[in-house]
């Protein structure tokens, strides 16, 4: 008679799936390990309520309006925090599940975890962002505030009550061990790895090579935090101080942040050197960042992006890309010598790095192939799925699962250990 295979409810609030790639990854690879996966989340799209993607059962829920401020933010988590909890008792009862794995932001959707212990659940906390940073960067400010410290009241809890935690690099885990108070043997590193599309070979976009210009090129979600409004002011000093107009700018991706992108796009008189895109589908990501000659990371350094390792600059990389980027503590870490890294945030620091790739196609062949070298050494999702199986081999021991298996590339992808008391990495080159 063959053992039930274990079951885990992820929570997701601040993304839908399959649209967040990271969460895709994860669930596909614990699949494939026989452990059976439902995700909760929400959804802006008009589209099914339960489905099963992948062998992945979903349940959504509607997503409401975002609100800026305190009210706009008690709002939104308390609505999605009510949600989750209703679907979550619909799969209690219905399917079960023993282990409830929450992907944050926000910090707040542990508390269902939390109490799910109560009753003899495991809780595994997920920590893509550090909420208390992402929320000063989006507000542009470094003073504390009431609800910057109630963020971080709410992180310590999740990292202190969880019986494992996942941190997308070192600096994250850090931040677990010494501000969340977490247990070191406990906290694991899974970094975000590119997905399987973008370790092919590939074509690149047609419509993007047809003017013979240089392409620049950004992907990924433009929010406040991510500074795309950067990439205007570059490109006006690539103008108007070096004389150029043999390039052009593609930006692909959407978010909060266009309209002000816009703005300063027009505002600056650089829109004949820009092409927005727009969101597009996620199949279709590779082959516009195989047309691009130089990639773009205008992330600003600052305590949230210095935290962050951003999947974008990791796909620029598997594709053989060189990239520029602002000299971030992650940046520094994920793409070593495959990136040029501009200094204190200045734009003429990033047009002066963005200058010398232009003007060295021998450069930048070079970088391109030590970024995907650094990529296939250690930083695809294969070997980040051996780390996340480990850990849920560690929390349920008596479940008995296949060996990882690298999530395979599907048409319904959307828009990507030491022994004793330490930390679980991977060990890998990008871990100083």
């Amino acid at each position: 008679m063959s053992k039930k295979p274990k079951r885990i409810l992820m929570l997701l609030e601040n993304e839908s799936f399959p649209e967040d790639t990271r969460v895709l990854l994860e669930a596909r690879s614990l699949v494939a390990a026989g452990y059976a996966v439902t995700v909760i989340c929400p959804t802006s799209a008009p589209r099914r309520y339960h489905e099963t993607i992948d062998g992945v059962r979903v349940y959504r829920y509607r997503e409401t309006a975002q609100r800026d401020g305190l009210l706009g933010y008690m709002w939104e988590y308390g609505y999605s925090l009510v949600a989750m909890t209703v679907l979550s008792l619909w799969v209690w009862l219905r399917r079960g599940f023993d282990v409830v794995h929450v992907h944050t932001p926000p910090d707040l959707t542990a508390l269902i975890a939390i109490a799910y212990q109560a009753v003899g659940k495991r809780f595994v906390f997920d920590h893509h962002d550090l909420s208390p940073e992402l929320y000063q960067a989006r507000r542009g400010a470094s003073t504390p505030n009431f609800v910057y410290r109630a963020l971080c009241f709410f992180e310590r809890l999740a990292c202190r009550r969880a019986d494992r935690l996942i941190a997308t690099n070192a600096s994250q885990q850090h931040i677990q061990i010494t501000r969340g108070g977490a247990a070191a043997e406990h906290c694991y590193v899974v970094r975000n790895g590119p997905n399987q599309r973008f370790l092919q070979h590939v074509q690149p976009e047609p419509s993007l090579c047809e003017s013979g210009k240089l392409v620049l090129g950004y992907v990924g979600a433009i929010g406040i935090q991510d500074n795309v409004d950067t990439l205007a002011h570059v490109a006006r000093r690539l103008r108007v101080h070096s004389g150029r107009e043999d390039f052009r700018v593609v930006i692909v991706g959407d978010g909060p942040a266009m309209d002000r992108l816009r703005e300063e796009i027009d505002r600056l008189d650089v829109g004949d050197l820009f092409v927005l895109t727009g969101m597009i589908p996620f199949a279709s990501v590779p082959a516009y960042i195989a047309a691009f000659d130089i990639c773009l990371t205008p992330d600003h350094s600052n305590p949230y992006n210095d935290s962050c390792t951003t999947i974008k600059t990791m796909e620029y990389m598997a594709l053989g890309k060189p990239t520029v980027c602002f000299q971030t503590r992650e940046n520094r870490h994920t793409a070593g010598d495959a990136a040029l890294y501009a200094q204190d945030n200045a734009v003429a620091s990033f047009a002066a790095a963005v200058l010398r790739l232009m003007d060295d196609a021998t450069l930048r062949k070079r970088m391109g192939a030590l970024g995907r070298k650094r990529i296939d050494d250690g930083l695809t999702w294969s070997h980040q799925a051996v780390a996340l199986l480990e850990l849920y081999r560690s929390l349920l021991p008596a479940s008995v699962v296949s060996s990882p298996a690298l999530p395979k590339p599907h048409d319904a992808d959307v828009a990507t250990d030491p022994a004793g008391k330490q930390p679980r990495t991977l060990g890998a080159a990008t871990d100083d």
